[in-house]
């Protein structure tokens, strides 16, 4: 790889700019119901699924269909550059994936399919370029307020950077590097996620009538904290919000705050377990190691030093059994855990060595996910700068 920094809008020696209507002809999806996918059968790809399933390049396949009336379907070839003619946003509009293999694959309805000639420009460099370095061209083209749609004439205007045909493989292919790299990890990640979901079920949830486990009612276990917050000096008071609880995420709460808004928070202890209340959040949870305050729609509870170990209690709450508790929720506008119900759930207790022992596996487990979610975000970091620098001909790539 060399060094070739692009100077005052200059391209590189060999790059040129081209339309995608110059080298590419647009065709478009037919519509694929729900009520048409089978469980085992011809690959398809739905326009939502660029957005949620394929990153760059549509690797894998999620929807199938029958091979019934196939005359009446767009077939997908290699080389085809897939873009998702319906979104929400501007932002999003536009986003697209490359199919480079020869499997026999169609695609449904809002999927615009620009079939490229593979002597000029490869699919796999075009979806890198423009889900990142022509974002803002495609941003742009984006028509409608409620749903915003794309159009194939607007499309064929959409330019891109290109260099030689053998230097576009050889970006497309370090980029897939990394592409790997982070694929594996997300399938390791599930994997451990799925391994932890076990452990939860069945060191917790599924031994509630072990023999030698203590039989206690769970306001006998845990109490909830109803400090609130009295404001005398807030320039180094940290505060958790609903939305950042499972991040342990905390701001920093300045002396513009008011008082009155500040009268409204729950003081925290290290060791507390926080518990969003409100029904959208009843699955987050957090342990914080600093004290603080939170808002009022978590529950702060403070388990019974004599009973449970607290990081024990961290995970039970996260149990399938204590979740399906929680859920039976009362209000109408904003649902919310009651603890008038909830307080009567029957528990079942482990000896301290055996809670500190199942926290412990239980932790394990989550400090790999956690390690791994890490890593992930350490490599698209590493795969944004290489695409700034590789796209636009600032490093080129030695063949």
């Amino acid at each position: 790889m060399s060094n070739n920094a692009v100077e005052g809008g200059a391209l590189p020696k060999g790059w040129r700019y081209i339309k995608l209507g110059e080298i590419g002809k647009f065709s478009k999806g037919n519509g694929i119901t729900k009520n048409e996918l089978v469980v085992e059968g011809i690959p398809c790809v739905r326009y939502g699924e660029l957005y949620t399933r394929h990153n760059f390049r549509i690797q894998n396949f999620y929807s199938f269909i029958s091979n019934n009336k196939l005359e009446k379907r767009k077939l997908i070839k290699n080389n085809d550059l897939l873009f998702a003619g319906s979104g929400e946003t501007r932002e999003e509009i536009g986003k697209c994936a490359s199919f480079n293999h020869s499997t026999v694959a169609y695609a449904g309805g809002d999927v615009i399919i620009c079939s490229i000639d593979p002597k000029i420009l490869r699919a796999d460099f075009a979806s890198y370029y423009l889900n990142t370095i022509g974002r803002r061209q495609l941003n742009k083209l984006g028509q409608g307020d409620s749903i915003v749609h794309i159009y194939s004439r607007f499309l064929e205007s959409v330019v891109i950077t290109i260099p030689p045909l053998h230097e576009q493989k050889a970006i497309a292919s370090f980029l897939k590097t990394w592409d790997t790299a982070i694929e594996k990890t997300e399938t390791l990640i599930a994997a451990k996620e799925k391994r932890f979901k076990w452990l939860l079920k069945t060191l917790i949830n599924d031994h509630q009538d072990k023999p030698g486990w203590k039989k206690v009612h769970l306001d006998e276990t845990v109490k909830i904290r109803k400090e609130k917050y009295r404001p005398v000096d807030t320039k180094r008071l940290r505060c958790i919000e609903l939305e950042h609880i499972e991040k342990e995420t905390a701001r920093l709460i300045g002396e513009t705050e008011s008082n009155q808004s500040l009268s409204t928070k729950y003081i925290f202890r290290r060791g507390d377990i926080l518990f969003g209340k409100l029904r959208p959040n009843l699955r987050k949870v957090a342990l914080p190691n600093f004290d603080g305050v939170c808002s009022s729609e978590i529950w702060v509870m403070c388990p019974s030093s004599e009973i449970a170990d607290n990081k024990y209690f961290f995970y039970l709450v996260q149990s399938e059994r204590f979740i399906n508790a929680a859920c039976k929720t009362t209000g109408s506008k904003m649902p919310r855990a009651d603890w008038s119900v909830l307080k009567k759930l029957v528990l079942k207790i482990p000896p301290f060595t055996e809670q500190r022992t199942i926290a412990s596996l239980l932790d394990t487990c989550s400090t790999e996910i956690e390690k791994n979610r890490r890593l992930i975000k350490h490599y698209q970091s590493q795969k944004r700068g290489l695409m700034q620098k590789l796209l636009t001909g600032s490093w080129r790539v030695i063949t």
